[in-house]
């Protein structure tokens, strides 16, 4: 008997090296209060660890991940990667998320942990300029 797949946005398979961060706040809520206050105010967030990751599948509402370091359900997290055009038929994109950990594999792919994370919000992030040119 097959499982019922019981997503309702498509997964796409990838290998995406990303960074993210851990909220203070531990009830696994984003008030919205504090999703604008960390938009208007992103600078300050460097004095919170930042730690890399790797996606190996991304969709609409969620992101699955492999990391080192030790995460827990409900945690709110800062995710920041890089869509390549494989996935959003435009050049690539860097993006900010603010998702919830909603799971824990503590023994995922090649002994890290796996992580699943269920997207609150995406935000494109401006491009860099390069002054170079």
């Amino acid at each position: 008997m097959s499982a019922i797949e019981r997503r309702s946005s498509a997964r796409k398979r990838c290998a995406l090296p990303l960074k993210f961060r851990v909220h203070e706040n531990t009830d696994g809520r984003v008030e919205e209060s504090q999703v604008r206050q960390q938009t208007a105010v992103a600078s300050t967030a460097g004095d919170r660890a930042e730690y890399p990751g790797q996606a190996l599948n991304v969709s609409e509402r969620g992101v699955y991940f492999t990391c080192r370091e030790k995460v827990t359900i409900g945690q709110t997290i800062d995710l920041y990667l890089t869509l390549p055009t494989e996935l959003t038929g435009r050049a690539p994109e860097n993006f900010r998320c603010i998702a919830r950990v909603v799971h824990v594999d503590e023994d995922g792919p090649a002994g890290l942990r796996g992580v699943g994370a269920c997207v609150d919000q995406f935000e494109p992030m401006a491009a860099l300029r390069n002054w170079a040119n």
